[in-house]
């Protein structure tokens, strides 16, 4: 998808890379009072068919989100400028239809120089409307307001801040389990303050972990999810979870992943160490493949799923914009 302004092709040629568009926008709503009320089962179990597939079936747990995502390679010495520029970005994203959550993913910990450090997130509820977003005036504004001179100020303060152009990852969600959040600020987007030199507050701590399902075996390993008890609901400082499908090929060679987002490391740390998560090994060589993630990882065992294992990783989320239903 591309987004393209009367008289484009005047533009340097040096600019052209830029036009594979971004699948997020940043004006996040207020966050102050806690969570009150559950926005789905602790048990996320209706969106599995009833038929009993094995793990060589396609996948039959229906899709009740649409995740779009951008990797950036954000340069050393330049975070602070990079979140400046999405800080500033004006949006009507948390008013559209269809619009669920949003946050920039900062990557904890440290950096290869290599891999992406930064990563966008937009969780909708169904594809259709991310695509309406893509076509509609929202997306212009956006972007340099459709204009010429507003793209070319995108497009330069992007290569002085980012190694190469963003890497999109578009996602099925699946299995959703969320609090609902506090009203989102009228207008549906908040601005927040930054100055370009020092970095944004964390708002949030979301852990992913990554998995290369084999082919054949997506379904018997998306239907071990449901079948768990979660009780990650019920846990202090949860905010939400999905389980991630690659819509697509996928470029890094990862096929699904978790995402679940917490109030802060505190929390996440929490449960993580707590006894009673779905996932945690047991004593005797049981428990969840990869589990270092918010919802751990299917319990382990026959037949072998992954191409390689899994690989988690975190994050602070900054930006955060929510709709009232929360993820």
């Amino acid at each position: 998808f591309v987004l393209v302004a009367p008289g484009w092709h005047r533009l340097p040629t040096m600019f052209m890379w830029f036009l594979v568009a971004t699948t997020s926008l940043v004006h996040p709503a207020a966050r102050a009072s806690p969570r009150v009320l559950l926005a789905r089962s602790v048990v996320p179990t209706m969106a599995v068919e009833t038929d009993t597939a094995s793990p060589s079936a396609t996948p039959t747990v229906a899709a009740e989100r649409y995740v779009a995502t951008n990797r950036f390679r954000v340069k050393e010495g330049r975070g602070a400028a990079f979140e400046k520029r999405w800080a500033e970005r004006k949006s009507r994203l948390g008013m559209l239809d269809g619009f669920r959550f949003f946050c920039m993913l900062r990557l904890t910990g440290e950096w290869d120089g290599e891999a992406p450090n930064y990563m966008s997130c937009t969780v909708w509820e169904e594809e259709a409307q991310f695509d309406a977003w893509k076509k509609g005036d929202a997306f212009k504004e956006a972007h340099g307001g459709g204009t010429i001179g507003g793209v070319a100020s995108m497009v330069l303060a992007t290569m002085q801040n980012t190694k190469g152009k963003p890497k999109v990852a578009l996602w099925d969600g699946l299995l959703p389990v969320s609090v609902v959040p506090p009203a989102p600020t009228p207008g549906g987007w908040r601005e927040v303050e930054a100055d370009g030199k020092a970095m944004l507050d964390g708002e949030v701590y979301v852990a992913m972990n990554r998995f290369s399902v084999l082919p054949g075996m997506e379904s018997g390993f998306e239907q071990r999810f449901p079948s768990r008890e979660s009780t990650l609901a019920s846990r202090d400082g949860f905010q939400g979870f999905l389980l991630l499908r690659r819509d697509g090929a996928p470029d890094d060679g990862f096929t699904h992943s978790t995402l679940s987002v917490w109030r802060d490391k505190a929390a996440f740390e929490a449960w993580r160490g707590s006894e009673d998560r779905a996932g945690k090994p047991k004593p005797g060589g049981g428990g969840g493949a990869g589990g270092a993630d918010g919802e751990g990882g299917p319990p382990k065992g026959p037949p072998q799923m992954f191409a390689k294992p899994p690989e988690p990783s975190f994050y602070e989320g900054i930006l955060v914009l929510e709709s009232a239903r929360g993820i």
